[in-house]
């Protein structure tokens, strides 16, 4: 894979998952805002191919604990271990669920963000 998804810029935004990590859907927002020039991810795994962090795994651990859990939504912070430094992200995770039949997970919704830093 190109170095150019390996970029912290591209893990900011809205992702729509399999449960295998692959993302069908993408809305990067470099720094939080909403950019029509970000690259499409779609058909890429996050965590292989997208995230550029080295604790990549723990995330998809808590993805995959919350695709197997009854819960319909979950956030919470994640440090992501970068080679620049500590990267802290707020991340929202909600269930898609298959109109056909509501107890099958088809794919979940992933929306991170930077945490902001608290001046003073």
């Amino acid at each position: 894979m190109s170095t150019s998804l390996r970029n912290q810029q591209k893990l900011f935004g809205l992702f729509e998952l399999d449960p295998l990590g692959t993302i069908l859907y993408s809305r990067i927002e470099p720094d939080g805002e909403a950019n029509e020039a970000a690259p499409n991810v779609a058909g890429h795994n996050f965590f292989d191919e997208v995230a550029p962090f080295e604790n990549a795994e723990e995330l998809r651990q808590r993805i995959s604990n919350f695709i197997h859990s009854d819960g319909q939504a979950e956030n919470f912070h994640f440090t992501c271990q970068c080679d620049a430094g500590r990267l802290p992200v707020k991340v929202l995770l909600a269930r898609i669920r298959e109109r056909s039949n509501g107890q099958h997970t088809k794919s979940i919704l992933m929306h991170i963000r930077k945490v902001q830093q608290a001046s003073g």
